[in-house]
């Protein structure tokens, strides 16, 4: 069964909320909600299919984490761990 976008952005904030109420470090908690809100933001998207959701994802992202001018050091911790969510909330 195909997923919809919306049910593949539930998934993976669930799974980020998981991380998150595990989380004893600062940044780690950044990290989370950096990615929710912006999940929460993309969530409404028309589509189908999960690889496709955390393709287009994955863009939004990067062109947001360099428009935002969030340091690289952070931007490669946020990015490594959406695509660790996105390989364990499959």
């Amino acid at each position: 069964m195909t997923m919809n976008f919306a049910e593949r952005a539930d998934q993976l904030c669930d799974r980020l909320r998981e991380i998150e109420h595990g989380a004893e470090e600062g940044d780690q908690l950044f990290y989370c909600a950096y990615l929710l809100g912006l999940l929460g933001l993309h969530s409404s998207v028309e589509g189908e299919g999960q690889n496709e959701f955390d393709q287009a994802f994955s863009g939004v992202l990067q062109e947001t984490l360099e428009a935002e001018g969030v340091t690289e050091s952070d931007q490669e911790s946020i990015t490594t761990l959406w695509q660790s969510i996105c390989k364990h909330a499959a």
